[in-house]
């Protein structure tokens, strides 16, 4: 009898693939577990957490019946988000501290873990294998300095990136544009996508995009009248409520802050710097699209968004978590043995601002050269991605560009 009448190998294979794929799924969800206990240990001592007391703060507020903008955490720190985004925080309100803590840290990984599903999907890597890249690279991106005080902080920015992502790679018809909408509601940095489609020539999901951004802004209007006005006609513009604290700049990881911190300062060149590398970037990035690799394009848009904010925390930084993964497919496809190296070297200078960002989170001295090293590197980085990308397309050897459905990776 054969194979197929039998039954019984494929039995066999498909049960074995059946426990392989659960092991994969349960060691996702303990790793998600683990930080989440990590987060409350260190919770307990005081040390972390100081976003995500924001948020639950910012919804417990509102329940309280309270103004939004005057309420500040216990670190000082006040709510400096759109109103929508604390209507979305109000379920916050009841938990205690460390149960909140606990349900966002596991939620903030998973959107994370999803993030590295979709990106290695979109990249062509098979399911068999998906589930195993996604937890080593998960495992890989939490000693990067950008997604470890993402969870130590208990910030946003998987969720949003999550949002962006999936409305980018997923998203089809007319519900494409929507989750960049609702996560520029949630904190105004995804904006900066907008741009993007319209250079992509996405004209629909661009409109889209401003649509449900503009939904967002309405929402908080129709339920926070006197809130809405106060932030979007005083609040929003104030840089003041986002650096609290002067000696916050240092901290900071945009260029603008970079420029700051040169010798004698050049804070003055940000604009015309801003608006040239913004433009320029943003070129870059709807050419790699345009040529079919979409996944560099946007990582490249997200790229750029930062640089020129004027505000970019260490852990808004998390899209290098995907920029790594997909260097990694590229490398490991290609063999070739620098572009590995590169990776490898590229992981390890990321990884080792863990190191500067929380020696500068906890007010520790740290000597001349990491600080100024360490304290500067998002920016350069960002930059080399940005002209390599730029220098790959050039000289990319095929005559006509791949149609925009094939997500090659381009980096």
């Amino acid at each position: 009898m054969s194979a197929v009448e039998t039954g019984r190998p494929e039995a066999a294979g498909h049960d074995e693939d059946v426990r392989g794929t659960a092991i994969w799924w349960v060691l996702l969800a303990l790793l998600a577990a683990g930080v989440a206990v990590t987060m409350v240990l260190v919770f307990g001592t005081g040390l972390s957490g100081a976003d995500i007391a924001v948020y639950r703060g910012g919804g417990k507020t509102l329940l309280d019946g309270d103004s939004l903008y005057d309420y500040a955490s216990s670190n000082s720190l006040g709510f400096t988000y759109p109103p929508f985004m604390a209507l979305l925080f109000t379920p916050l309100g009841p938990l205690s501290m460390d149960v909140a803590t606990v349900v966002w840290a596991v939620l903030s990984v998973a959107a994370l873990e999803a993030v590295l599903w979709i990106v290695l999907g979109a990249a062509g890597v098979s399911r068999r294998n998906r589930l195993k890249l996604v937890f080593f690279g998960t495992l890989a991106a939490l000693t990067l300095a950008p997604v470890s005080a993402n969870s130590w902080t208990g910030q946003i920015n998987n969720f949003l990136m999550l949002f962006v992502v999936a409305d980018l790679v997923l998203a089809k018809g007319r519900w494409r544009g929507v989750g960049i909408g609702i996560a520029a509601g949630i904190k105004l940095t995804p904006l900066i996508f907008i741009p993007y489609l319209l250079m992509t020539r996405q004209l629909r999901a661009a409109l889209t995009a401003a649509a449900s951004f503009a939904g967002t802004v309405l929402v908080g209007f129709v339920f926070l009248p006197g809130d809405s006005s106060r932030y979007w006609f005083d609040a929003f513009l104030d840089i003041k409520r986002v650096i609290v604290f002067e000696e916050a700049w240092g901290f900071n990881q945009s260029m603008l802050a970079v420029l700051r911190r040169l010798p004698g300062g050049a804070e003055h060149l940000w604009l015309p710097l801003a608006v040239i590398v913004g433009i320029g970037s943003l070129l870059v990035a709807a050419w790699a699209t345009r040529r079919g690799h979409e996944l560099a394009g946007i990582l490249a848009c997200a790229l750029t968004g930062l640089i020129i904010s004027p505000v970019s925390w260490p852990f808004h930084w998390v899209w290098f978590a995907p920029l790594l993964v997909l260097c990694a497919v590229r490398a490991w496809r290609s063999g070739l043995v620098t572009e590995r190296i590169g990776v490898v070297l590229l992981w390890l200078a990321l990884a080792a601002t863990s190191y500067w960002t929380f020696m500068t989170f906890f007010d520790q001295p740290i000597p001349a050269a990491p600080n100024v090293g360490f304290g500067n590197l998002f920016v350069p980085v960002s930059l080399v991605v940005l002209a390599a990308l730029a220098v790959y397309l050039r000289n990319e050897t095929s005559g006509e560009a791949r149609p925009r459905g094939s997500r090659g990776t381009g980096l």
